[in-house]
């Protein structure tokens, strides 16, 4: 009898030990499922910050990015945009200095202006490319005052000064302007402005104009206010802000009216195409995707088996106990009583394994719900496996059970 109880109760450890050891397995296991959608998504967030989809105005052929004119509409919606960040936008000018007469225009208009909202806009010139006492760049270009910095070959040359108030006759290029032939007409009056700032040479830098002359973006549109006339840019250039949202973002630019460009179209300065170089993040995305999609496709499989491997251990675990689970029920322990005993202890046995295993799964775990995540998933369909098991059980009567066991 001694002997009996005693492999009894090797075989119940054994048993109890094969049922921690699975879950503890199977907790490991959907650790590395589970880790690897989320190391797949976080890449594809990685993919959205690190890799920035380039956007710029051109004309509808695409040929010309700098140059053009985009309207103020276009420039002020882009602003408003939820979708659009690191916007740059510029207008050129030519410039004379002092209140000249029209019919000299030709012999004073040496000087090119450029209105700009940040420093990227201007050709190649950089924050670190200007100096100022007072302020920092980023202020000036984000102020609407009239003041302006000068590059230091034009400063020494005219025999300006930082604090110098200077007088410039502006000139604007016409929009109505043909393809090839771009007319200039004065702006109707003079402009006061005091210079806070120099900026080194950025002519000869790659593709960078000259630039003599630099006023913030908002002082240019002001400008072009206080005379009656209509503002364009000459350049805008912009980031999506969201690549992962890169349909709604196009779907918003055609709100906005900017088209795609056609190669068909005919030569033109109007700015009201947009050029989105977008061919390296999407076939990235795509790849990102397609993965994290493979591998939640496995998720019903993943769930049926873990749910099957619950039902066959405890189909086992309680087939090796029908002889206890019959004296229960010779007792007068109603059997649904009886087995929601065995389901209890067998449900702790797995969450034993689970605690072990989510130790051993925390280096590799990123954060406290994919640990919950997978514990819920194994639970639920360990649950239901061994449910169906000792409901099984369960419904056999206690003179099957004794003969079955014997």
């Amino acid at each position: 009898m001694f002997s009996y109880i005693k492999s009894d109760l090797k075989r119940r450890r054994a048993a109890n030990l094969v049922t921690t050891g699975i879950s503890f397995m199977l907790v490991l296991l959907l650790n590395l499922y589970f880790g690897s959608i989320r190391s797949y998504q976080t890449q594809l967030t990685e993919l959205a910050e690190n890799v920035p989809i380039f956007c710029q105005v051109t004309n509808l052929n695409g040929t010309l990015g700098n140059g053009l004119f985009i309207s103020e509409r276009v420039v002020e919606a882009l602003e408003q945009s939820s979708q659009v960040k690191d916007l740059s936008y510029m207008t050129v000018m030519m410039a004379g200095e002092g209140d000249f007469q029209e019919a000299e225009y030709s012999k004073h208009l040496n000087l090119y202006v450029a209105g700009a909202n940040n420093a990227e806009a201007v050709g190649e010139l950089t924050n670190d490319m200007i100096h100022m006492e007072s302020q920092d760049a980023d202020s000036f270009f984000a102020s609407d005052k009239m003041e302006c910095i000068v590059n230091e070959k034009e400063l020494a040359k005219r025999g300006w000064k930082v604090g110098d108030q200077i007088t410039l006759k502006c000139y604007y290029y016409d929009p109505a302007s043909e393809f090839h032939k771009v007319d200039i007409h004065p702006m109707g009056g003079v402009a006061e402005v005091t210079v806070v700032g120099t900026m080194e040479e950025t002519t000869g830098k790659t593709n960078a104009i000259r630039t003599d002359v630099v006023i913030p973006g908002k002082t240019a549109r002001n400008l072009f206010a206080q005379f009656g006339l209509s503002f364009f840019a000459d350049m805008v250039t912009f980031h999506v802000r969201n690549p992962l949202q890169l349909n709604s973002f196009k779907e918003e630019m055609r709100d906005i009216g900017l088209m795609e460009t056609s190669a068909e179209a005919g030569d033109s300065y109007t700015g009201r195409a947009l050029t989105v170089r977008d061919g390296d993040f999407i076939a990235s995305a795509t790849h990102l995707r397609r993965s994290i999609e493979l591998l939640q496709s496995f998720l019903p499989a993943v769930c049926i088996l873990v749910l099957l491997i619950g039902y066959v251990v405890s189909y086992l675990a309680g087939n090796s106990r029908r002889e206890e689970f019959a004296l229960m029920r010779l007792q007068g322990v109603k059997k649904f009583q009886a087995a929601f005993l065995f389901l209890a202890e067998q449900m702790l046995l797995v969450l034993i394994g689970n605690v072990v295993g989510d130790l051993a799964a925390a280096p590799i775990v990123e954060t406290l719900s994919g640990l919950f995540v997978v514990n819920g998933v194994l639970l639920a369909a360990y649950l239901i496996g061994a449910a169906a098991a000792y409901g099984r059980m369960s419904r056999g009567s206690v003179v099957y059970l004794l003969s079955a066991q014997h």
